[in-house]
């Protein structure tokens, strides 16, 4: 017999379009002259197979061929050393869902020709293993555990039973029952499952479901009702967490003679659940010492020294961590926001990098690699990041990175590639555009975005009137707030505005092939500076003497010889005519 992984196209799902490639199994068998496949035994009252009740996942792969996914009817030989495979596989990779996918065609081989009734119970079995890890299976491995666990009351022959049943890693029906508790409490049905262990006498899970409940000072009695036939330092540790008693860990250490990992554990993690980070530290780092294969542990470490300040040591705990465990986002997140502290931002950099990779679609990491992409001048990174974070949000300001990337692209800054910051202008006006066209009242964003489009070096009439376009937005959309004239920092805003709209005016007049067109663009500014000084002049009384700086008398003063120059080139436009 020859047994080989292979795939074909089909469909696992009622609504999936196109047919994928889909894993089964292609099995070649060479049997002798007169060798033929026996039939199952007539009394043999095999353990149901429970169908898939879901309204998306098919029972079964719908293979696009016909002729695949189609097993041969095998011997009992032959299914008993298919299992073997199967499970020489299983113990011999990594634990994963790739594991489960080339797992399940052995498992559909298996149970498409039952012929051994012990067989038949250990792939079942085996199945609902697999498939209670997944949200749209948990439910048909429940309901088979149930109905495998029902065998007793139905008896069947003592000869089908015992038929090849040392080759079938057939298990005894306590643990066929502790699986079933097992998934009723990851379904969440702590009490089906607290029965369960009840009638196994699992003191171990009962505690766990006593707890869940709510119901410690029956965890207690249990606890204590087991200490008499002999303390352990799991039962101390189980009697402290029911109790909150911290004495019980201290016994629990001492039982231990200063070597149990568990006792430091439960004892660091008593504190760390009351947030008491400062005491908890010294415990979990205690319990990793002597195992450090405890992953959750490094995790709850790190987080308790990023809290007390101890930036280090969080950087240490994350680092492990992520060795341990390299898929989860939040482990990276908070060992960048350590470096970030410690000021390593080139280290930050490429840890949120790592993040981005385990959770694609989290806008707040996408943040966080944009603000430290800003600070490690990679500019290029910071405008993908801008523009992944409105595909998620749809509508993101950051005024402080945006005026970051404007500023070292108007000031030819060099990127982390020692390039002048300007070679990012073209995607950076793409980013404004993609912004302005969803926020179009932040007078902010329209002077950046003006700013930006007058940096341009081979300006042209087009762009200057852009920038007009943008200065005037800004301008409006700042005063469309009635009360800016209340505030000094208002104020002051909007006289940096208008300068800046002045110029761009003055700028477009120059060039411009129409004197009509110049004229028109600086009676415009004329307009818009006459609104803004007249306005501060009358509610400036308003302020008192310390409030009103020099800085911002000289912005006014400044302001209004602007509006004359503007008046004095409006004046020679008219004469030139």
């Amino acid at each position: 017999m020859e047994v080989n992984l292979t795939g074909a196209l089909g469909r696992r799902t009622q609504f999936q379009r196109h047919d994928v490639a889909q894993l089964m199994i292609n099995v070649k068998i060479d049997r002798s002259e007169g060798e033929i496949v026996s039939e199952q035994i007539a009394d043999q009252a095999f353990p149901k197979d429970v169908l898939l009740n879901d309204d998306t996942r098919l029972p079964q792969v719908a293979f696009t061929n016909a002729g695949d996914g189609v097993y041969p009817d095998l011997l009992p030989i032959e299914q008993v050393a298919l299992i073997a495979v199967f499970v020489q596989r299983k113990k011999s990779q990594a634990k994963d869902n790739i594991q489960n996918d080339e797992l399940l065609p052995f498992i559909n081989c298996l149970l498409s020709h039952p012929k051994v009734w012990s067989l038949q119970i250990s792939t079942l079995l085996f199945r609902s293993r697999i498939e209670c890890e997944h949200k749209r299976t948990i439910e048909r491995a429940l309901l088979q555990t149930q109905e495998l666990m029902a065998l007793d009351a139905n008896p069947t022959s003592v000869p089908a039973r015992l038929s090849l049943f040392y080759c079938s890693y057939a298990p005894p029906s306590f643990i066929i029952a502790s699986e079933c508790g097992s998934i009723l409490v990851a379904l969440g049905s702590m009490q089906s499952a607290l029965d369960i262990y009840l009638k196994l006498f699992m003191w171990e899970e009962v505690i766990t479901c006593y707890n869940y409940l709510k119901l410690r000072h029956k965890a207690a009695e249990v606890i204590k009702e087991q200490m008499k036939k002999g303390e352990t330092v799991k039962l101390w540790c189980s009697l402290g967490d029911a109790t909150d008693d911290v004495t019980c860990y201290e016994r629990a250490w001492e039982l231990s003679q200063h070597r149990s990992s568990q006792a430091q554990r439960h004892w660091g993690m008593f504190y760390f659940n009351r947030k008491n980070y400062k005491n908890c530290i010294s415990h979990l780092k205690l319990s990793l010492q002597i195992n450090s294969l405890q992953v959750s542990l490094w995790f709850r470490l790190g987080y308790a020294a990023l809290m007390e300040h101890k930036w280090e040591e969080s950087a240490s705990a994350y680092r492990r961590y992520t060795t341990l465990e390299p898929e989860s986002f939040e482990a990276w997140n908070n060992l960048a926001k350590a470096y970030i502290l410690l000021g390593e931002k080139q280290r930050a950099y490429t840890a949120l990098q790592e993040a981005i990779k385990c959770n694609y679609d989290m806008w707040q990491v996408w943040d966080n690699l944009m603000a430290v992409s800003s600070d490690c001048g990679d500019f290029e990174q910071v405008v993908l990041c801008y523009h992944r974070i409105l595909d998620l949000k749809d509508r993101h300001i950051d005024e402080q990175i945006l005026s970051v990337l404007v500023s070292v692209i108007v000031k030819k800054v060099n990127d982390n590639r020692n390039r002048p910051a300007s070679v990012h202008r073209k995607k950076a006006l793409e980013l404004f555009g993609r912004i302005t066209s969803k926020v179009m009242g932040n007078p902010i964003i329209w002077q950046l975005y003006a700013d930006l489009t007058s940096s341009i070096e081979e300006q042209t009439s087009v762009t200057r009137s852009k920038a007009v376009q943008y200065y005037q937005k800004a301008y409006t959309a700042a005063i469309q707030d009635n009360s800016w004239f209340h505030e000094i920092k208002s104020m002051r805003k909007i006289l940096n505005i208008c300068e800046c709209l002045a110029e761009a005016h003055f700028a477009f007049a120059k060039d411009c092939p129409s004197t009509n067109e110049a004229i028109h663009s600086l009676s415009s500014a004329k307009l818009s500076l006459q609104n803004i000084i007249s306005k501060i002049s009358q509610h400036l009384s308003e302020f008192s003497v310390e409030t009103v700086d020099d800085q911002f008398n000289k912005d006014l003063a400044s302001l209004q010889t602007t509006l004359e120059s503007v008046k004095k080139e409006l004046t020679n436009l008219k004469n030139s005519i």
